[in-house]
């Protein structure tokens, strides 16, 4: 597994995520924000941690909507590595907000990962190294929904396969 393929694929996806806004969470109540993108696991909520006297921070609390890059497999073959990254993408869905909207702001989020990364499978690597291949019944990027969705999220996981050279 590639420490530098995960950083370079949080940063591409942070980037291609930043013009897109959909409903989270933030101290204040629901906002519209750009997601967020996190390697491993979405880090505990943080608290309120304003000195007094100061108000809170904006994003204090908040880390919806976001992208969590987990690998999942990996294997080294003739010289090269294979890593599947699982891309699990959540959306805020409070009570208030109808589940059609929330299954658009999914759409849009699995929409927006789709097209940052399939170049990478079309002769344009990430960071010129890592290139995306398709899976072994030849699907690029499949995803799938979670069959539990707890209230007020929405979510599904991306499968991404990534080969590059070296033994990293």
């Amino acid at each position: 597994m590639s420490a530098v393929l995960q950083m370079r694929l949080k940063a591409h996806l942070e980037e291609a995520l930043r013009p897109i806004l959909l409903l989270g969470q933030s101290d204040a109540g629901d906002v519209e924000c750009a997601a967020q993108v996190f390697i491993g696991d979405m880090p505990p909520k943080r608290q309120n941690r304003a000195k007094p006297g100061q108000p809170p921070s904006d994003d204090s609390g908040r880390n919806l909507p976001c992208v969590v890059i987990v690998p999942v497999t990996g294997r080294q073959e003739d010289g090269e590595s294979v890593t599947t990254v699982a891309l699990i993408c959540v959306v805020y869905n409070p009570q208030s907000r109808d589940a059609e909207a929330a299954e658009a702001d999914l759409a849009v989020m699995l929409s927006t990962v789709t097209g940052a990364l399939a170049p990478c499978a079309n002769g344009e690597p990430l960071a010129r190294r890592f290139n995306l291949e398709a899976d072994s019944r030849g699907r690029l990027l499949p995803w799938v929904k979670s069959e539990a969705q707890p209230r007020p999220f929405l979510q599904a996981t991306m499968t991404s396969i990534w080969r590059y050279r070296g033994w990293e």
